[in-house]
């Protein structure tokens, strides 16, 4: 079997290495940008071509435990902080400044496992806030995201308000790459 047969017969099995060698520089890349991630180990296990969805895992593990043995609270917010500001600032572009105005979390269950996040954004969401920032320009939105444990139980849920605004072409910001 000669090597060009191989890949013809196997599509998948490219695929799959071709994602994951995707998800390890998008992982590579936040590490450098986000310290905090590296520090705590969080990981993406799921990226959508245009950033939209996205899924972290956080381990549990010396660094993530708390005083009890079980996570600290402060890392399970600092892992989910960026993901929908993060997600945002990539889909309106450099025009919009994408800040946090308010974060607020409900601890449900301690849990002494790997965390899981999932985040998704609509492109109608997407092009609502666009259409409010022309006619206003700004506006502030409210996204929940639900911690679970591997087993599927919430273990926290984070609300956060992100405020969006159209930045004067006059105005400068310090590149987000």
């Amino acid at each position: 079997m000669n090597t060009l047969s191989f890949y013809a017969s196997e599509p998948s099995a490219i695929k799959r290495i071709l994602e994951k060698w995707k998800l390890f520089r998008f992982n590579r890349m936040i590490r450098k940008n986000w310290p905090v991630y590296h520090r705590l180990g969080s990981r993406f296990e799921f990226v959508s071509e245009n950033l939209l969805k996205l899924k972290v895992r956080f381990p549990f593990n010396n660094k993530t435990k708390g005083y009890n043995g079980l996570h600290f609270g402060g890392a399970i917010y600092a892992f989910v902080d960026p993901l929908y500001v993060y997600s945002l600032s990539e889909n309106l572009g450099p025009e919009y400044l994408v800040l946090d105005t308010k974060a607020e979390i409900d601890f449900l269950k301690a849990s002494n496992q790997d965390l899981i996040a999932e985040t998704e954004i609509s492109s109608e969401e997407i092009e609502s806030i666009k259409e409010e920032c022309k006619s206003k320009k700004k506006t502030t939105r409210i996204y929940s995201i639900e911690v679970l444990d591997p087993d599927g139980q919430k273990i926290a849920i984070v609300k956060k308000t992100i405020y969006i605004r159209k930045l004067n072409p006059s105005f400068s910001i310090i590149s987000r790459r």
